[in-house]
């Protein structure tokens, strides 16, 4: 066939003949990578596909548009229709298949299809489409697998396998993409992804599964326009993708607008994104009544959405901008929420690279209820991080790079300092200062209402139903039932860790009962126990004085407790004892169930960190469980084993 007869060529589905080689199912594992949430993964990773295509400093803007249209208009439906039959025949014995190719044939008997029109602009379109280049846009997007011309260090997929996406989402796993480029070349072709079957039974040759609506052998595009949606005809550069019988989940638009709103947040704010999802518009100007309407929102990602929302645009925030071991700046946002508004915290602090996109998220103890965000700019760090990306671009994987042993030893330290700079801002804001009293339930009412002057937005959904109590840590004075009274300026550290009772003095009593499941009174001689073993001394123990240390309750149903000091010694072997006490002096031994030093555990014995070393200068923050349950005031004693 000539050049000219292939473009007279009445377009028709061809299945590709495997040429005796691989076979391939429908659950492939390029489309089972977006299975677990079709409709969230078809609206991220269109998303940022038209973000890496963005053509000036004009926003994107990308339609998600569902439409019904009549079967007989589909390009090619008869033929596909065959195909399906013969796919369905040709695995019989296959239950499984066999039932998924009757649905999908069921499907192209209705007069009316749903499909599903993804539309992007200010956007270059796909190079290639007039051409058939091998290295140009339009071609890795319809032939390629695991290929990508998004060579640029800096855009937001690499991997190129986020096209099945959009299968996964078609009833009939089945797309078809147009295009309007730069170079004013327009074309489509259509893309069914099925299972192989047999065409042979004596050669035994299979299709490849595989099938394109196109013109020639040559599996070429059609350069025309393509009108499915009859309300709709490109003028303008950009892609459109069509999914055809499209499978519409329930709540399906509030679950796109999720998605995007929490991958693509600080996009959306920075005026990078806009979108719009069958007429529900999403820009940075109408950003806060989108976030703020609950029937938009999908409950499981209202938390995180909200978060984002909070750091990017409230004033009470704490921003801090640090480079991390010369690859490139990032910076922090911070915000910690009081004791009345701790249900809006979600106490990790989000990820999110260049083209602003947020990749994963990560936990770390916090001394008071807060979000934090940590935002990767245009640099060496984000082009380091994008090369480790997972298929999703849902975390950070080092252990992908198998030939550069070094190479991905410096990347897991360049994670790990990141998550360190996030830790250490959080304890700059969270612990700073030199109070004698420490308030945990935060700086003020910062969010009380989470109006922002906008009176006709309301926040539903998770409502506080008990106010919590009001717990002041305080410096109190120990009367030592142990005979030694602590003198001001030693080194014990006792905060009232309890509800009190105004009882018109300076008394309070911890509530609980101190006898509770905790360990046995602790009575008489030396509290560490380690200077005398019959008459031969062990250890020569030493109590360290003038540190600071400060004690706070993270959770009280499950008694854990952080300590936090600054070291002024270097100690090699150091014992730390914990107390819970009464408004008389009476000091009790809790059970310390287990406990973490800057993040590693160690050794316990019923009250007692055992054998852990300080360096001065050193920040050390200790997590300790314990079988409290209630509010007491503790005391924490250090010892050094010389």
């Amino acid at each position: 066939m000539s050049m000219f007869d292939s473009f007279r060529a009445k377009p028709k589905w061809k299945f590709i003949e495997n040429g005796y080689g691989n076979e391939s199912s429908l659950d492939s594992t390029d489309v089972e990578t977006f299975k677990k949430d079709p409709i969230a993964s078809l609206a991220r990773e269109s998303c940022q596909n038209s973000i890496d295509a963005r053509r000036n400093d004009e926003p994107v803007k990308i339609v998600f548009k569902s439409f019904l249209i009549k079967t007989n208009s589909i390009p090619g439906i008869k033929e596909l229709k065959e195909e399906l039959i013969a796919c369905r025949d040709s695995h019989e014995k296959n239950t499984k298949y066999y039932k998924k190719f009757d649905s999908m044939i069921s499907c192209v008997e209705r007069e009316e299809i749903l499909c599903l029109r993804i539309s992007d602009f200010n956007t270059k379109g796909l190079e290639g489409v007039a051409t058939n280049d091998r290295n140009k846009a339009f071609y890795y997007l319809t032939k390629g697998n695991g290929l990508t011309t998004k060579i640029s260090s800096n855009s937001g997929g690499s991997k190129g396998i986020g096209k099945f996406a959009s299968f996964v989402a078609s009833d009939l796993q089945t797309v078809f993409y147009a295009t309007l480029n730069e170079n004013n070349e327009k074309g489509y072709i259509g893309i069914s992804k099925l299972a192989s079957r047999l065409l042979n039974q004596e050669t035994g040759m299979c299709t490849t599964g595989y099938g394109y609506f196109c013109r020639s052998e040559k599996v070429l595009p059609i350069l025309e326009t393509l009108v499915l949606d009859k309300y709709f005809v490109r003028d303008k550069y950009g892609t459109d993708i069509y999914v055809i019988g499209f499978r519409a989940e329930e709540n399906w638009r509030a679950a796109i607008i999720s998605k995007i709103l929490d991958s693509f947040m600080c996009a959306i704010q920075y005026g990078d994104l806009e979108v719009e999802v069958d007429g529900i518009e999403i820009n940075k100007e109408k950003l806060q009544s989108i976030v703020y309407n609950d029937s938009y929102i999908i409950p499981s990602e209202k938390k995180n959405i909200l978060a984002q929302y909070v750091l990017l645009n409230n004033e009470f925030v704490h921003t801090k901008t640090v480079d991390i071991k010369g690859y490139g700046n990032v910076k922090i946002y911070l915000k910690d929420f009081d004791r009345q508004n701790e249900n809006f915290a979600i106490n990790k602090c989000i990820m999110v690279r260049y083209p602003y996109m947020k990749i994963t998220d990560f936990k770390i103890p916090f001394a008071k209820p807060c979000s934090a965000l940590c935002i990767i700019e245009k640099n060496e760090l984000n082009s380091m991080l994008r090369e480790v990306e997972n298929p999703q671009h849902t975390d950070w994987e080092p252990n992908r790079i198998t030939d550069d042993t070094e190479l991905r030893r410096e990347i897991k330290r360049v994670i790990k300092e990141i998550k360190d700079q996030v830790q250490i801002f959080a304890d700059e804001v969270l612990l700073s200062g030199d109070k004698e009293e420490i308030d945990i339930d935060g700086a003020g009412d910062y969010l009380a209402d989470y109006n922002f002057g906008n009176d006709d937005i309301s926040l539903s959904g998770e409502e506080v139903t008990e106010k919590p109590k009001v717990v002041n840590f305080r410096r109190a004075i120990l009367k030592n039932n142990i005979g030694d009274n602590s003198e001001e300026g030693d080194n014990s550290s006792v905060y009232d860790i309890g509800s009190h009772q105004d009882n018109g003095d300076d008394s309070s009593e911890p509530s609980g009962n101190n006898l509770g499941t905790c360990s046995e009174i602790h009575e008489g001689g030396e509290t560490n126990g380690y200077n005398q073993e019959g008459d031969e001394e062990v250890l020569h123990s030493v109590q360290l004085s003038g540190m600071k240390i400060k004690i706070l309750l993270l959770d009280k149903e499950n008694g854990k407790y952080l300590i936090v000091f600054n070291s002024i010694y270097d100690e090699s072997n150091c014992d730390l004892e914990l107390y819970y006490l009464d408004d008389k002096g009476g000091r009790y031994i809790p059970n310390v169930t287990s406990a973490y030093i800057n993040g590693n555990e160690v050794k316990i014995d019923k009250n007692r960190i055992k054998n852990f070393s300080i360096e001065n200068g050193i920040r050390y923050k200790i997590e300790m469980n314990t079988d409290l349950d209630d509010l007491y005031a503790c005391e924490v004693r250090i010892y050094a084993n010389r």
